[in-house]
């Protein structure tokens, strides 16, 4: 069995395209993965893909981890980003196309399932109905009634908590988002908090005790910001306040002086990456994105 091709594969979700990877062998297997790029790189991530293409094609997809390493040799002066989305995506892909030969889930192939479920969260919760509601049919959050009967869907659909992001509904709902130059609005930390608050308050009157909030700041505020929007938010019972910094030490005095858990690492690439968050003890909660990372380093 030999790799034939790579293809990188569009799907036009109105607000941003998700992207997957299809590597099909010689003898017609067809191994998956999702790589999809949240902010701005899709057409470079697929030039990835086809640049690598030649290190791939035409072997084995069942030495996936040989194939790994000399993905990883190949393009080791520009670590991370895009590059390790791509190589992860060439993975995932392989050991789709393993477990399939073998015919057994790919779970199987890392010892089996360490548990029988796993809670989920609904994430986005507010914020796809804020920024994409016309294209995802979807209610618009023009009020913060909306925001509350959102609550009440939250617990009717049976999650036991929900993430959302810096939404401040209206005719116009906004999504703050000033670390990525997105949402306009404010980048003080008193103002986003305050925003937090009537947010979560709303949320709160539709969950009751029902779900838990998580809260994600992405990279919106500097590190005494991020303390402050945490101190406000405390007697909400996060489940736990999402903080991106690429800087070890800041984080852990975030985590350090917060009074709730604090999650980061969506944007860290492999054991490397994390390495020096986990020595700074800067997370309680790792996120650690599969399909970023490949299966074997998640």
């Amino acid at each position: 069995m030999k790799i034939a091709r790579l293809e990188t594969l569009f799907c036009d979700a109105g607000w941003r395209p998700w992207i997957f990877l299809k590597a099909t062998t010689d003898d017609g297997l067809v191994g998956w993965a999702e790589i999809t790029d949240s902010h701005g790189s899709p057409r470079g991530l697929a030039g990835i893909v086809e640049d690598l293409a030649p290190v791939v094609v035409g072997r084995d997809p069942r030495a996936g981890e040989r194939i790994y390493w000399d993905l990883y040799r190949q393009t080791r002066q520009s670590p991370g980003s895009v590059v390790a989305k791509a190589i992860a995506g060439v993975e995932n892909a392989l050991l789709d196309i393993k477990a399939k030969a073998l015919e057994v889930p790919v779970f199987e192939l890392f010892g089996g399932p360490t548990r029988d479920t796993i809670p989920l969260y609904w994430s986005h919760c507010g914020t796809t109905r804020a920024r994409a509601w016309e294209v995802t049919c979807t209610p618009k959050l023009a009020s913060y009634a909306d925001v509350t009967a959102l609550g009440r869907e939250v617990v009717e659909r049976g999650y036991r908590a929900f993430k959302t992001n810096v939404v401040v509904p209206g005719e116009e709902p906004q999504v703050l988002m000033p670390g990525f130059g997105e949402g306009g609005g404010t980048h003080r930390a008193e103002e986003i908090a305050d925003a937090l608050v009537r947010l979560l308050e709303a949320f709160q009157e539709g969950t009751g005790d029902a779900a838990r909030p998580i809260v994600d700041l992405n990279f919106n505020l500097e590190p005494e910001g991020a303390v402050r929007v945490a101190r406000a938010l405390e007697p909400f019972d996060l489940l736990w306040l999402e903080v991106d910094l690429f800087d070890p030490a800041a984080l852990a005095h975030v985590r350090h002086v917060a009074p709730m858990p604090i999650c980061s690492g969506e944007n860290l690439y492999g054991s490397r990456g994390f390495r020096p968050f986990l020595e700074a003890a800067g997370m309680d909660v790792a996120s650690v994105d599969v399909i970023w990372n490949g299966f074997h380093q998640a």
